[in-house]
């Protein structure tokens, strides 16, 4: 479990909350936003000194700080309506937010945080926010996790999109206002954010109603762009702060386009933030960048909440080092301009020490050797020297702190003794020459296997490969020890790479699966899903196998009720399956494009299967052969498809064993009152499209 650590100087941090006040000046101003241009600085000066010196005190202390830890539980209450309109049938539709509040929270007037989902503005739900929307009222925040209208073909008339949209939006903002006694909503402290299609319409909502209607615009106190891409026109000069998240493998939408945003806020002069996750794809929600993401929201919202000058804001609230580096953090121009006359105060977890007590435009802390990884806050303000002026505000900063190691695992083919391998890629992120050893323990197919290796002379930013002989299929812990052997990297990981080979006898798609036995098997068991009640709720097992014509899977699934009503498109939300298959590069690597395909049978038995993302060369929709067989019997279901080689590759020649797939699978669960959610056999396919998360499979003999 991860440690929020986090403290504060009393009387000169601008604490939010009950319980945690601070002086007087900084308390007038919490209550009133615009006070903060009333009071004297330290100093009157309005140049920026470049030669800077100044003293830095350091100091430890621990307490739990509203909006950035995580302090309460969480009341859910779905489906409130917030407005009926018409659709693009000219039916009229509700549309519904779920409301998300900490509970035993004193405070009346709390700060909401309206979530707009993504989709491609033709699918999604408001559903898809459930974990960031509990993150951020577990910290204090109100979430509204919005439905807007979507569309079929959203891009046939994209402005009526947008502003369809738009208008649903502002319709949330109305019923805030509409609601705010009721709810204890501070209607005057405002987020808008979202993920992929809703980072657009954040983004794009708050820029055009600063132009077509300021008023209502007014108390949106922040954007939250979550790969979201760019602005459709040029930045409004009064945009809130923006702070913009994007993945840099993202294959949806370009990171490029985020750097372009933030360029263009730059011009404008807005004060933004570009938290960049390296090797993440279009896949916010993925359990290795949740809490850093959601750790770098609530630091940015937490010093841009009541409004400072853009010049009393950090340049960047988050920072990453590895533990027993040192970390350098720029302090806001207020702090520089004030040197001369003021003593910069700095709140650290315990064992962090400044790196000398004079600083200049920077003050430099060292993280300790061997910290947990994790997150953690670093508290800075500036204090008068004398009792004539008031303190600069102060403001936090999120340091991401990491294993002086990191791993990364690749499985390939060795043609001369032709079995698959696993490499294991190690790379030095410290500061310094790592000398030691790697133990890594690791699942097979025979059971737990345990493998060392020395590591000499590894220089900061190198790597080295390390070869297993034999594939990782499953948990695998990775341990790193200095030359002393003292534990410096301790990290675990799932990752499935399968050997499947031809079936003995043919296999028969009926329904039965007595043919199976032999051939290689997987546990659906990575649960997403709210309300689980253990395997007779929903649990599966998978099969695969391949010949010269066909890739064969087979799932026997339990599930105590079977509902499925939707078609077409639409069978995801409810009992089904969807598996995702590519075809790796000549190097073994990820392909650019891959299949989607998902199989269902409705209420009435009627079978039904779908191909949502397709290569060029293919059809999409239903149009594609298989052969299907989709049986119930009692509380089991079992799902059989032969897929033709010729539907998942132009060139068939290339099947042929030491062939490598890429591959991902989810099964849908719905009991009769929406999809509950999903289990899953490797990820990419359930939270967001992202082949790089997906596993591996070998066709073998």
């Amino acid at each position: 479990m991860k440690r929020w650590t986090i403290y504060v100087i009393t009387g000169l941090l601008l604490i939010l909350g009950v319980g945690l006040f601070m002086n007087r000046q900084i308390d007038k101003r919490i209550n009133t936003p615009d006070a903060s241009l009333e009071q004297p600085m330290i100093g009157s000066t309005t140049n920026v000194n470049k030669d800077v010196s100044m003293k830095a005190v350091l100091s430890h202390e621990q307490r739990e700080v509203r909006y950035l830890s995580p302090a309460f539980h969480v009341n859910t209450k779905s489906n409130i309506v917030y407005a009926s309109k018409k659709n693009e049938a000219q039916n009229e539709e509700p549309l519904s937010l779920d409301l998300y509040e900490p509970i035993g929270d004193n405070n009346k007037q709390r700060p909401v945080f309206i979530f707009i989902h993504g989709g491609g503005y033709k699918e999604g739900s408001k559903e898809d926010a459930v974990d960031i929307s509990n993150k951020l009222a577990e910290r204090g925040y109100v979430v509204l996790s919005m439905n807007y209208r979507l569309k079929t073909d959203p891009f046939l008339n994209f402005e009526l999109t947008l502003s369809d949209a738009y208008e649903d939006i502002a319709d949330v903002i109305g019923w805030i206002y509409d609601h705010a006694e009721m709810y204890g909503l501070d209607s005057k402290k405002i987020v808008i954010g979202g993920d992929s299609a809703g980072g657009y319409l954040a983004m794009n909502f708050t820029n055009e109603y600063l132009r077509s209607d300021p008023s209502l615009v007014k108390p949106v106190f922040a954007v939250v762009d979550i790969y979201g891409g760019l602005l459709g026109k040029t930045v409004h000069e009064n945009m809130p702060p923006v702070l913009i998240i994007h993945g840099t493998i993202d294959a949806m939408i370009p990171y490029r386009q985020s750097l372009d945003l933030k360029d263009a806020l730059e011009q404008q002069g807005i004060h933004h933030d570009l938290f960049t996750i390296e090797g993440a794809g279009h896949d916010y929600k993925n359990v290795k960048y949740i809490d850093d993401v959601v750790e770098t929201i609530t630091h940015f919202l937490w010093n841009v909440m009541n409004g400072p000058k853009s010049d009393e804001l950090p340049a960047n609230a988050g920072l990453t080092a590895a533990s027993g580096d040192p970390v350098s953090i720029k302090l806001p121009e207020s702090f520089i301009r004030n040197s001369s006359v003021g003593i910069l105060r700095i709140i650290v977890p315990e064992g962090w020490e400044l790196a000398e007590n004079d600083v200049g435009e920077n003050v430099t802390l060292l993280v300790p050797a061997g910290l947990t990884p994790g997150n953690y806050t670093v508290f800075a303000s500036m204090e008068p020297d004398d009792q004539k002026t008031a303190s600069v505000p102060g403001y936090v900063s999120h340091v991401k702190v990491l294993s002086p190691l990191q791993e990364s695992f690749e499985t390939y083919f060795d043609d001369t003794d032709q079995k698959a391998k696993t490499l294991i890629s190690i790379t030095n992120q410290s500061k310094h020459i790592f000398n030691g050893s790697l133990q890594v323990t690791y699942e097979t197919k025979q059971g737990n296997q345990t493998f060392t290796n020395e590591l000499k002379q590894l220089g900061p930013g190198e790597s080295t490969a390390i070869t297993i002989p034999e594939l990782i299929n499953g948990k695998s812990m990775v341990r790193g020890y200095d030359a002393s052997g003292k534990l410096l990297h301790s990290s675990e990981d799932v990752f499935h790479a399968l050997q499947i080979d031809k079936p003995q006898s043919n296999i028969q798609i009926d329904g039965d699966l007595k043919e199976w036995s032999s051939q290689a098997s997987f546990e659906v068991e990575d649960v997403k899903m709210k309300d689980w009640r253990g395997r007779d709720d929903a649990g599966a097992t998978g099969f695969l196998s391949w010949d010269s014509a066909n890739l064969y899977i087979a799932l026997e699934v339990t599930d105590d009720e079977h509902f499925q009503t939707s078609s077409g498109s639409e069978i995801w939300s409810g009992d089904g399956v969807q598996f995702a298959i590519g075809l790796a590069d000549e190097n073994g690597g990820n392909p650019s494009e891959y299949h989607e395909l998902g199989m269902a049978m409705d209420n009435k038995g009627r079978l039904i299967k779908w191909r949502w993302i397709t290569p060029q060369g293919f059809n999409i929709d239903d149009y594609f052969e298989t052969e299907l067989a989709i049986t119930r019997k009692e509380q089991t279901t079992v799902y059989e498809a032969a897929i033709p080689w010729n539907e998942l590759t132009l060139d068939t020649t290339l099947v042929k064993p030491g062939l490598k797939l890429k591959f991902s699978l989810l099964v849908n669960d719905n009991d009769g009152e929406g999809r509950k959610g999903w289990l899953e056999f490797n990820s990419g396919i359930g939270t967001a499209k992202d082949i790089n998360a997906f596993g591996d499979i070998y066709l073998t003999d």
